[in-house]
Formats: structure tokens, sequence, C-alpha cells
């Protein structure tokens, strides 16, 4: 039996298969886009530039041209993605310090997610020729939409590393799905070159056609989906090419163990978020969620319900989905678990399109109060960021004003230096400006006259691997892991001119900096 072909536009089909099938349209309509305005304003209220953002932006800031990304390691032997430093480099150019692009851009892409991942499960079922395939795959939709695990994702900009391979990845296995393969490879292509655990979607896309058409055994499921695997080895080819090798990490990585607590953790707090601090609470609300869509799945095999899909398809996603995370140094962090969260809305899609509309009701107004929480507690994370970094720059100009270049100022904001030098204030001075933080592994733009009298603060073995991120004629360094950082008396004997700032709270909120390098410096001669 020829699969039905979904012949018009992704959102096109989404919204014509959902009319009428659904009580109440109108109004569902009405609190779709509701939800969608909403979350839209939150992503102008909760974003900024932190992290590895600054990273990113020192790309768009120093390198002449953004498609040299794909051709040569702008990724200091870790990584090859030059997808989003396309994306990055334009905007950042077109945006002039504005992050408002950028928060449209990841707004976009996390709605499109949502819509692919509900597309995708509609997709499944409509081959399957059920009457209830399009609740399965509206529910899956809002809640991937909804959750703060992929909100909170969504919300950092370097995550648009994995909102890109998701939305491609998706759209590639909808296309699959639709029999259009040469869409599906293009789309896929998309995928890898923006991050690497993209290379597992044609396994995710094999699951889905197993569901979609179980007639078909997997050996036609392989032949199917055969238009994948040039991309994988035409992707392997370009990144040992450019890496010159297949790419390393300069951090020190956690245990095998440890990984795997790190994934247990990252899927346990898959209903909350970091919106719940305390780690017991957030397990405890985990375990009980999966554990009651094992016991809803169970239940629709129990009583045959039509069209149902067993716990063991989107489980399985899951499972594949996390597996490429165990190369990684370290698995913290919403972002990694964005494409697994795919097979977890439509596990609970499939629970929730087969059940009463009272725990419908309950589960989405859940998600919208951990979704507020998660707003207003990032929201004052945000403030207090950029009041502290605000707080720095007018300190560095302040110092500059008197004759000083070289700086080390607690503010608790990783890769401090480059921060401050996306002030424009700052350009005509970035061959003698130096930045210091209290941050450990915070990544410096380096003055090349100033290599040599610097080296002592580098990470010793070096960040990232190959030394330095090569931006145009710039290089980004890394400074020493937490623990190797030299002691104040070194720091003051090699930068004797180095002026040391603390921020403090004024009257009225204000945050203020006070140069403390005197006191310091008595304090370190004092024996006592």
């Amino acid at each position: 039996m020829k699969p039905e072909v979904l012949n018009t536009g992704t959102f096109r089909a989404f919204a014509q298969s959902a009319k009428g099938q659904l009580p109440f349209a109108g109004l569902i309509a009405t609190i779709a886009i509701g939800a969608i305005v909403l979350v839209g304003a939150a992503f102008m209220m909760v974003t900024t530039f932190v992290g590895d953002d600054h990273l990113f932006l020192a790309f768009e800031r120093y390198a002449p041209n953004p498609l040299s990304a794909f051709v040569h390691d702008q990724h200091g032997g870790e990584f090859y993605r030059p997808l989003p430093m396309l994306f990055w480099w334009v905007l950042g150019r077109a945006a002039h310090g504005s992050r408002l692009p950028f928060a449209v851009l990841l707004f976009a892409l996390h709605l499109v997610a949502s819509i692919q991942a509900g597309t995708m499960v509609s997709a499944i079922h409509r081959d399957m020729r059920t009457g209830v395939d399009v609740r399965a795959g509206i529910f899956a939709a809002w809640l991937f939409f909804l959750a703060p695990i992929t909100q909170e994702a969504a919300f950092w900009y370097s995550a648009s590393t994995d909102l890109l391979a998701t939305v491609f990845g998706l759209a590639a296995v909808v296309a699959l799905l639709s029999d259009r393969p040469w869409r599906a490879a293009l789309l896929f292509a998309a995928a890898c070159w923006s991050k690497e655990s993209a290379l597992v979607i044609p396994l995710l896309a094999a699951i889905a056609l197993r569901v979609q058409r179980p007639e078909i055994g997997w050996r036609a499921i392989a032949w199917h989906s055969g238009c994948l695997f040039p991309v994988v080895a035409l992707y392997a080819v370009a990144r040992t090419a450019v890496l010159r090798g297949m790419g390393r990490s300069g951090d020190v990585a956690a245990s095998l163990v440890g990984k795997f607590v790190q994934i247990g953790s990252g899927l346990a707090h898959s209903v909350s978020g970091s919106v719940i601090s305390q780690e017991g609470l957030a397990w405890s609300l985990g375990c009980a969620a999966w554990g009651l869509l094992a016991v809803g799945s169970l239940r629709l095999r129990r009583s045959a319900a039509r069209g149902s899909v067993s716990f063991t398809a989107p489980v399985l996603w899951v499972l594949i989905a996390v597996a490429p995370l165990l190369a990684a140094p370290w698995i913290v962090g919403a972002r990694y678990f964005y494409l697994p969260a795919v097979g977890i809305s439509w596990l609970a899609g499939e629970v929730l399109a087969r059940t009463n509309v009272v725990a419908i009701v309950g589960v989405l107004a859940t998600l919208a109060g951990l979704d507020l929480a998660q707003v207003v507690s990032r929201r004052a994370e945000i403030v207090s960021y950029e009041a502290r970094l605000s707080a720095v720059c007018r300190a560095v100009a302040d110092g500059l004003d008197h004759g000083f270049s070289t700086f080390h100022i607690a503010a608790g904001v990783k890769d401090l230096d480059l921060a401050v030098k996306e002030d424009v204030r700052f350009r005509d001075r970035e061959s003698d400006l130096v930045v210091l933080g209290d941050v450990p592994e915070s990544f410096l733009a380096l003055p090349d006259r100033r290599a040599r009298e610097l080296d002592f603060l580098l990470a010793r073995p070096v960040i990232p691997p190959s030394g330095a991120y090569q931006f145009g004629v710039r290089r980004v360094v890394g400074l020493a892991r937490r623990g190797d950082e030299p002691a104040l008396a070194e720091v003051v004997a090699r930068l004797p001119e180095i002026r040391f700032i603390r921020l403090r709270l004024a009257p009225g909120g204000r945050i203020v900096a006070r140069d403390v390098t005197e006191a310091l410096r008595h304090a370190d001669q004092d024996p006592e």
C-alpha cells in the first residue's frame, strides 16, 4: 500500500488536517494563537547574550567571511558546525549588537520544530488511516512547544545548533514519510552541518517508518531511507578534512557512570526543566511522569485502542537520540535533550489523545504554570546579568581613561573579555585591552603583541584542543581551568599594571564597580 503523500507545506498540512477533528476548534485555535503570542513575548523578555554566545559573536566580529566555517576549522579542532555559524555571522552583522533578531530566530525555530514534531506524528497515523490521527500530533506539538525543558534550550542563543539540527532533521523524517527522498537528503544534510548529533536521524526515521508501515520489513525500511546514507559519508569526509581528524575536546570528561547519571537527570527534568532547583523533587516528578506515560501506554495496548502506538517506538526514539551525548565530556543543560524531547512529546501526545478532557487541561495547565515560573526566574537572572556587565563596561571605560589596559573583574560572567569587547567603545583599544574574570575556562581575545606576556594565564592542556579559535587574524584562547589559576602574587608580579575591580550593590539596587587593587596588594603583602 503506497503511503499517502503530504503534498502541502508542513504547517498548512498540519493545520488543515486538524480542522474539524477536535471539538471547539475555534476556541482551541484562539487559545493556540494566544499561547504562541505569550511564548513569543517571553522570548523577547528572557534572552540575552550569555556564555558561549560571546564566542559566536567573536566569530561574527572577527571572521571576514561567513562561509569560511565550511572549509576551515573555526571551532578549535572540536566541532564542525558551519551552518549555525553562518546564521550568527549574518544576523550579527545585520543586528548591530541587538539581540532581537536572535530572539526572533530562536522563537521561530522552536515554533517550527514543534509543528514538525506534530506533523511527523500525524503523518505516521495518516497512513494508518485512523480517525483519531490528528489528535496525537496536535498534542505532541503543544507538549513540545510548552515543555519547560525545550523552552529553556530555545532561550539560549548558542543552542541554535541544536534547534537547527532538530528542525532540519524532523523535516527530513517528514519528507521520508511522504516519499520525498531527495528533499529528505537535502534537509538531512542541513541538519548534519548544524550539529553532529543529527547523524542519528536515519535511525529515528527508520523508527517512524516502521510505525507508519508495519507491513514492511526492516530491509525495506533501510532501502527506503537509503538516500540519507550518502549524506553521512559526505559529512564524515568534510568534517575529517576540515578538522584534520574526527575532532576532539579539550575539556575533562565525566566518567561513563557519571554520563549515564547526567542523561538520567536530563530525562527526569524533562517535566520541569530547571524550574525546580530541588533535585529530589525534580527527580520525583520526572519519574512519576514517566510512570504515568508507561501506564497510559499499556492501557492503550490492552484496550486495543484504534490507531494506538506502542510505548516502544517513542522510547526508542529517546534512547537513540541521547546515544550521541555519550561522546560529550559533560551532558549538563537542556539543549542536549531538545531532540530526545521529540520522542517524549510523541509518547505523551499518544496518551493524551485518548484520555479525558480533565487530564488534558491538567497537563497543559501544569506546563503553563511551570513556564510562567521559568520566565519569572530567568528574567531576574537576565536583569542581574546585564546590570553586572554594564557596570563592568563602565569600570573598563574609566580605567582606560586613566591609562590602564589590564583588568581583573569579579562579575560572575563567563568569557568576560569577549563580552566587554562587544562594546563599540573599546574597538579601537583591542590591541591592548585585556579583561580577566572570575569564571574559569573563559575565553580571551588575545592581543598579538601581548601573547608572550599573558601565556602563563592560559589553560594547560590548551582550550580549545587546537590551541586557539582562529577568527580571521584574531586568536581566541582559553584561560586556566578551576584550581589551575596562577596565584595573586604571580599575577601582580607579571602584570604590575593590572587593576582589580569588584562589584558592589549600591542603594536603590544599582550595581557599581570599585577598584580594590591597593587593598588586595596590601593584603597579599601582610604576613598575617
